[in-house]
């Protein structure tokens, strides 16, 4: 304890004479104050200055990479976006060569089907006429003209049978190509349309 006791007066009587001396020597000691007062103002710049520095430094790196994530991400905004533009012109047209080929389809199906019905009104107006001049004879006609007849007759029925058998065919093909034509609604109706 006396140590200590020691060096506090020690301490203090440094002070004190220090004291006496600045209130002697008032000029000598301003100069003093100002000098290690500019030292001191000189080192804070410096650190002030160098903090600066530093955080200018970081913040760049920072802006940088902003600005470098920020193109990245606009150039992957434009890849997804002519991606997205090729995707949907090649979805068009697809879609256009779909209905294209329906519309195609569907024509010709009419054209048959309007040659296929002139055909069959010529072959009935004919068989019309046939009949009407049969019927006019068949009273004055003999019997072996009319088991002539009979069998024409039976020959014809045959004809229709086969001929029959044919519309029924084409009935076959034609409610294939509905069944087409409904596939190809629902291509249209999924939403996917061509832009005008």
């Amino acid at each position: 304890m006396t140590t200590a006791l020691l060096i506090i007066k020690a301490i203090w009587d440094f002070l004190c004479k220090v004291f006496l001396w600045v209130l002697s020597n008032k000029r000598w000691s301003l100069i003093i104050v100002l000098v290690i007062y500019s030292v001191f103002q000189t080192w804070q710049a410096n650190s002030l200055a160098s903090d600066l520095n530093s955080t200018d430094a970081k913040c760049t790196t920072k802006v940088n990479q902003v600005q470098a994530d920020f193109d990245k991400y606009k150039a992957d905004q434009k890849t997804a976006i002519e991606t997205a533009k090729t995707t949907v012109a090649t979805q068009q047209q697809k879609w256009a060569e779909k209905l294209l080929k329906v519309e195609q389809n569907a024509n010709q199906k009419i054209q048959d089907a309007a040659a296929a019905a002139r055909s069959a009104e010529l072959v009935n107006h004919g068989l019309s006429e046939q009949i009407n001049r049969a019927n006019e004879r068949l009273s004055t006609a003999s019997r072996e003209a009319i088991a002539d007849y009979a069998k024409t007759c039976n020959s014809v029925l045959k004809n229709l049978a086969v001929r029959g058998g044919e519309i029924a065919k084409a009935a076959d093909g034609h409610e294939i190509d509905t069944e087409r034509l409904e596939e190809s609604w629902d291509v249209v109706a999924s939403g996917v349309k061509p832009s005008k």
